[in-house]
């Protein structure tokens, strides 16, 4: 069990051998980055529980045309906790600080599940060239409870 556990975190390193962070805001960003330089950035973000390694088979196959930017969400695989609680804005502000160092403008957002969600408020706050979300939730806020929630309430 304890060996599936760490298998979660993955440091990434880049061709020189040193670890690929960036600290924001407090905040140490485990991140990989590859694929040619003058491609269009796509920015990958795991769901909640997983890292790098759960997106980088799709960096994997975009790379040759793409330049690949795939990040461990704080709180989870080779990032650190986030110094207070984090609102899903806070990740996308976060977010919108690393790409800015960078110097990544209007990339193309793709996101799993938590990750997704992110990209959704990010894209809402901020320019994106293409936006992509698979299995991410998404509510509207409830204005009128349902039979079913009074039911289950």
């Amino acid at each position: 069990m304890l060996g599936f556990l760490l298998g979660f975190k993955k440091i990434c390193y880049n061709v020189k051998g040193e670890i690929m962070y960036k600290k924001i805001d407090g905040v140490n960003i485990n991140y990989l980055s590859y694929g040619p330089e003058d491609g269009l950035d796509v920015i990958l973000l795991h769901g909640w529980g997983q890292n790098i390694s759960m997106m980088q088979p799709l960096g994997d196959n975009i790379k040759k045309d793409y330049h690949i930017t795939i990040i461990d969400i704080p709180g989870f695989g080779g990032s650190s906790e986030p110094p207070t609680i984090y609102s899903v804005y806070d990740y996308a502000k976060l977010l919108n600080k690393f790409l800015l160092e960078l110097s990544i403008e209007n990339p193309i957002l793709v996101g799993h599940s938590f990750g997704g969600k992110i990209s959704l408020v990010y894209a809402s706050m901020y320019n994106v060239n293409k936006l992509v979300v698979f299995g991410s939730p998404f509510t509207k806020e409830i204005t009128k409870l349902s039979t079913k929630t009074k039911v289950f309430k």
